[in-house]
Parts: structure tokens; C-alpha cells; sequence
């Protein structure tokens, strides 16, 4: 199953056309933006049938190019820039909630460094104070 991106055309009928053809293609819609996107999970081998549909103008499982972006207005150019988004959301990997932080931030501890530079530091603590061991 693909999460897919389906724009429909401007003269399509009704958007519940479209979520009849998916549901009939074994597919489940995820998110309907009437009058003109359906976001739906659909099984791989049936895109390019749905391509074909009089009434989709695109059906796609990737980025939304910019040139299309920036030609869209109103409530598709939202709707193609929140698939954009969200798309860049899932694929990028979770940032660390520690990632930016300063060492010293407020209410955290630093890590505890490796092994071998805790001996070392433990060495020169002793070599400071005169301490033989």
C-alpha cells in the first residue's frame, strides 16, 4: 500500500466519486480536502489505473515538484505544500530532543565521557593533589 496524493480536476463532479473508485480499488482514504485532494493508501499496482481517471489531474506518492507548487494558488497550492511536508516529515529522521542543546543547559547533565579519558582524567587529578595512587 502507497500513501498517495490525488488532485482532482477543477470540473471533477464530487470528490466522493473519487473516494467510491479508491474504496472499489481496495484503497482507504487517509484525508479528503474537498473540493479537490483526497490523500489515500492504495495498493502499488493500481496508481496508473487511477492516473487514468477522467476526473484526477495527478496522482502521485512523491514531492510535488516547485514549478507545480508555485503555479497552484489558493487552497491547492496549500494543499500541495502540506504534501510537500508532510512527505519531508517521514522521511527525514527524528531529530534527537537533546540536538542544539549547550552543555550546560539548564536541568540536563552532560555525558559521562568515555572510559579511557575518566582514567586519564583521574591520573591528572592525582598528579595535581601529589597523591602517589
Amino acid at each position: 500500500m502507497e500513501e498517495t496524493f490525488i488532485l482532482l480536476r477543477p470540473d471533477a463532479e464530487d470528490i466522493q466519486a473519487i473516494v467510491r473508485v479508491v474504496e472499489a480499488m481496495a484503497g482507504r482514504v487517509l484525508l479528503s480536502f474537498p473540493p479537490c485532494v483526497v490523500v489515500a493508501l492504495l495498493p502499488a499496482e493500481r496508481l496508473d489505473e487511477l492516473r487514468t481517471n477522467p476526473a484526477t489531474q495527478l496522482v502521485t506518492t512523491e514531492a510535488i515538484a516547485a514549478d507545480r507548487l508555485e503555479a497552484a494558488s489558493g487552497a491547492t497550492r496549500v494543499a500541495l505544500a502540506t504534501w510537500n511536508e508532510h512527505l519531508g516529515r517521514r522521511l527525514k529522521p527524528p531529530a534527537s530532543s537533546f540536538e542544539g542543546l549547550s552543555w550546560d543547559a539548564p536541568h540536563h547533565l552532560a555525558p559521562d565521557p568515555p572510559p579511557h579519558i575518566q582514567e586519564m582524567l583521574r591520573r591528572r587529578e592525582q598528579e595535581l593533589r601529589g597523591d602517589d595512587g
